[in-house]
């Protein structure tokens, strides 16, 4: 089982499955998972299962992708993963088993490290977790900073 955790600017925090074999995402009605941010193109990315893994491809996006604070215009993805998009923070979990409805909103800090986010954390140390200030590299050499 394959989801995304997405944690918006203003703090909501929601999960998304990834079902079928492509997964758009971006502010469009019509993507699979819709993300009204800033930063967000219509079309941003998508993910994509090649048949042994799943793969984020940057959609040409404005603002750009970034997986573990580095741009990316394709990348396979690894459970754990943290990615960018605007504004908005995701977090990319997989599992070959499907897991039971209470640890539906589960973090993955590091590769097999669970920390259950309701165990003494309040909502706005979600944020927090999600909202450290990063600096990234471009494949140009440019600096970019986000949150």
């Amino acid at each position: 089982m394959s989801r995304l955790i997405i944690l918006a600017r203003h703090g909501s925090v929601r999960q998304v499955n990834i079902q079928g074999a492509i997964t758009m995402i971006g502010r469009d009605l019509e993507c699979d998972v819709q993300i009204d941010s800033l930063g967000v193109s219509r079309r941003h990315a998508t993910i994509h299962w090649t048949g042994d893994r799943f793969v984020l491809t940057d959609l040409e996006s404005f603002n750009g992708t970034f997986v573990n604070s580095e741009r990316i215009w394709e990348h396979p993805l690894k459970n754990g993963d943290a990615i960018a998009m605007g504004e908005c923070q995701l977090r990319f979990l997989y599992s070959s088993k499907a897991l039971p409805s209470e640890d539906a909103l589960r973090l993955v800090t590091r590769v097999d490290d669970l920390h259950d986010l309701h165990a003494g954390r309040e909502r706005s140390d979600w944020a927090a977790f999600f909202r450290r200030s990063r600096t990234t590299s471009s494949r140009d050499g440019a600096v970019a900073r986000y949150r």
